[in-house]
């Protein structure tokens, strides 16, 4: 009989251990991973839970509710701006184990969202798991356990292979920015958990608030960014001008060898400065080469459509320039769920809304 357990009385060594192992899991199923959604906010509550049968752990699930952006009093599960990663699963278990088992979490997910008031959740198959990448799925799984298929595509460098061959997949036009990037003495400058302090993170937080014209982002999700670097589940790269000026940075989240790019900024003087971003994208993924990774997930692509969201023409601008740096397109498979009919019309009455302003 399977035995639902809550994270808070399994041994987070067992956790990690069994993330580690299991071919599903990646970062953001990790403690560590749970631990930087909950850190984001104080009012983010970890409902994640692992499966055992005869004492035997068999999955996990990483869950956290959160408030729902621009809403009062309305809860999602997510992992701050990410979907809910579905459950990863023991290797040994045979795909009618892991099916029966993956109903059975389904069912549970459902529970949760009653007794604790959650109207939404999306959930996604996270890329840069090896299950994914050594077989990468050809269908939606979440479409028969009830949610709509919000499937995107991402963008996914193979640093097996040489630097030569690596740079001549960049998109031409890029390989021109990076040269003359290069050619200026714009520079690159890599802290991991090494070498990172809080005054060079403080260089990079003021650079992201130059960018967006304000502070954005709470005390408690910019100490949890900090301490992942610390705990050496995330980098940052500053990008320095020939005067030595921290003018950008990007930071990408590391986990077993794989590696996503998660936040970026470039002071506002600076961005009209030829192949500032194109140079720091290009050195990242020399580092990861240098440092044995396997793949880099550069983002994923966003299109003018009406999914759970109407993407920007600004985001779709973002997700066209972290294409062109040589990833294979692979399937991003997504599904959204609804616990609340109030929602789903209040939701998709308002995406609607939005897709006509946007696109009509």
């Amino acid at each position: 009989m399977l035995e639902f357990v809550p994270f808070n009385k399994i041994d987070s060594g067992q956790w990690d251990d069994f993330c580690l192992i299991s071919d599903d899991a990646w970062f953001r199923h990790s403690s560590a991973g749970i631990k930087f959604c909950l850190g984001a906010d104080s009012l983010n509550e970890n409902l994640s839970f692992g499966i055992f049968e005869n004492n035997k752990l068999l999955a996990v699930m990483a869950i956290v509710k959160q408030l729902i952006a621009g809403e009062k009093d309305l809860y999602e599960f997510a992992m701050t701006g990410t979907p809910t990663p579905g459950p990863a699963f023991n290797n040994e278990l045979s795909e009618k184990q892991k099916n029966k088992i993956l109903a059975a979490i389904f069912k549970e997910v459902d529970k949760i969202a009653r007794d604790r008031n959650v109207a939404y959740s999306k959930f996604f198959i996270d890329p840069l798991s090896a299950g994914f990448l050594d077989k990468p799925n050809n269908y939606n799984p979440f479409l028969k356990l009830g949610c709509n298929d919000i499937s995107l595509t991402t963008n996914i460098v193979d640093l097996s292979l040489t630097e030569e061959e690596l740079f001549k997949k960049i998109r031409d036009t890029y390989q021109d920015e990076i040269k003359s990037a290069a050619g200026s003495g714009l520079s690159v400058i890599f802290f991991d958990k090494d070498n990172i302090d809080a005054k060079v993170f403080e260089i990079y937080k003021n650079i992201y608030f130059s960018a967006a014209g304000r502070e954005v982002g709470n005390v408690s999700r910019w100490n949890a960014t900090f301490q992942l670097i610390k705990q050496g589940n995330a980098v940052l790269a500053l990008e320095k001008n020939k005067d030595g000026e921290s003018v950008g940075g990007v930071i990408f989240f590391t986990y077993k060898n794989n590696a996503h790019y998660a936040s970026g900024a470039t002071i506002p003087d600076f961005k009209k400065k030829r192949g500032i971003g194109h140079l720091s994208q290009w050195e990242i993924i020399k580092y990861l080469k240098v440092h044995n990774f396997g793949h880099y997930e550069l983002g994923w692509n966003f299109y003018p459509v009406i999914s759970d969201k109407v993407h920007s023409q600004k985001e779709i601008n973002i997700s066209l320039f972290k294409s062109g740096f040589g990833g294979k397109v692979l399937p991003l498979f997504r599904g959204e769920k609804f616990f609340s009919a109030e929602y789903l019309r209040k939701k998709k009455a308002a995406l609607t809304d939005e897709y006509i302003r946007s696109y009509l």
